[in-house]
């Protein structure tokens, strides 16, 4: 009987081929786990630390990052061309202060407010050897007149006074206008916030649902005048009004000269008369303010009492027309110490002045300003009394024929006549 045998077969293992096979394995999940980080830090990592109060509600979200030179921030773009240059000056100075010693993290909030107001706040994180320190800085823009807005375009009055104990001016960091209020951080790292609805004749921005002295819309202002540097110019100041019988008139023949003029007004008449306060503004004549009802503010003995005067003056106008005073007049030009130690504001009198009081004569009042006139004079005139204005219908067209421009007080200072 033959005998089986069952056959066993062992394979060789080639310990090369597997070696070789597990390097390539493990170098492809190397590529892929690199590659998905590399997806990760591009589309998903987000380096900067979670705060749900930075909403970013408004513009699109950039994003830059060197940590090799401590700098990492985000900022909003508008593409709107005044509005991204503020923001980028913003960023350039926060990044000018980042390095290898100094670590600096940019992150923000934005917002439109009303549909028209653009608040955005910066949060400025700098870490050094010495510690952590925060700073803040805005961007506040009006889409509807597209300018950019400082703290006096949304707080107006003695605010610094009455509201931030007495705080400087370089000591407002920041401030943020939200739907409600209005947040001003200063540089001792304390904020402070503003109620609208609390604080009305403190709130200069203008629009139907932000409590203030002027809840509407605000005004349409003609363009500004075209300005020759070159040219002699003259400032025609008009006070003691506004008058509802005199001062149209005077704005008609303004107009029709293309002139512009400063109106220090007293506070009684712009309650009185809003509507001819309104119209000033609209065509883009200048504010100013002349006290309350005529005081002789360097006569009094208290700080309180002079800027009483001016802040109800203050008030009135902007309750007319959405728009605060930018320069003073004292009447009679009457100071004190105490006057120019209270009073922040320029206050302007003038070169000449021509006594329209007094005379009460066109040809009088003609002649002194025929006498007189220069590049760069201030005229003291009244628009209270009609032969002021009758004397308008002649200069005007007069000092026209000679060159001469007409311009407000701003105008003067800003090319270097006063």
């Amino acid at each position: 009987m033959m005998k089986k045998y069952s056959r066993h077969y062992r394979r060789k293992v080639n310990y090369r081929n597997l070696l070789v096979v597990g390097l390539a394995g493990i170098c492809a999940i190397a590529v892929l786990a690199g590659a998905g980080w590399f997806i990760y830090r591009t589309m998903f990592y987000d380096p900067f630390p979670q705060d749900e109060s930075l909403t970013k509600s408004a513009g699109n979200v950039q994003q830059e990052i060197d940590e090799e030179n401590g700098w990492m921030a985000r900022y909003p773009d508008f593409e709107d061309e005044a509005l991204d240059a503020a923001i980028e000056q913003v960023v350039d100075e926060c990044r000018k202060g980042s390095g290898p010693d100094a670590k600096v993290m940019l992150d923000y909030r934005s917002k439109t407010v009303f549909d028209h107001y653009t608040s955005v706040l910066f949060k400025e994180t700098r870490q050094e050897e010495k510690g952590e320190t925060i700073r803040y800085h805005s961007v506040n823009y009006d889409e509807k007149t597209k300018q950019l807005m400082d703290v006096e375009d949304i707080l107006r009055n003695q605010y610094r006074r009455d509201l931030l104990k007495g705080a400087e001016a370089d000591a407002i960091q920041a401030i943020e206008i939200n739907e409600k209020d209005t947040v001003v951080y200063l540089t001792d790292g304390s904020n402070t916030t503003i109620r609208y609805d609390e604080h009305k004749a403190y709130i200069a921005l203008t629009d139907p649902g932000i409590p203030s002295l002027y809840p509407k819309e605000p005004l349409t202002i003609a363009e500004p005048q075209q300005i020759d540097p070159d040219k002699p110019m003259i400032a025609l100041t008009f006070d003691d009004g506004p008058n509802p019988n005199t001062t149209p008139e005077l704005l008609d023949l303004l107009k029709q000269y293309d002139a512009r003029a400063t109106f220090f007004m007293v506070g009684t008449n712009a309650t009185n008369y809003p509507q001819v306060v309104e119209r000033i503004c609209k065509e883009g004549h200048e504010l100013g303010n002349h006290s309350w009802s005529h005081e002789d503010l360097g006569a009094m003995d208290s700080a309180d009492k002079i800027l009483e005067s001016y802040q109800k003056a203050d008030d009135a106008i902007f309750e007319a027309c959405g728009h605060d005073a930018g320069v003073v007049r004292p009447p009679y030009g009457s100071m004190s110490k105490l006057y120019d130690a209270t009073v922040e504001r320029e206050s302007i009198l003038w070169s000449i002045d021509t006594r329209d009081w007094e005379s009460h004569d066109p040809k009088a009042i003609e002649s002194i300003i025929d006498t007189y006139v220069c590049d760069g004079a201030v005229i003291l005139l009244h628009d209270i009394h009609p032969e002021s204005v009758a004397a308008m219908k002649r200069v005007l067209p007069k000092l026209k024929e000679k060159g001469y421009q007409f311009v407000t007080i701003n105008d003067l200072i800003r090319y270097g006549k006063i």
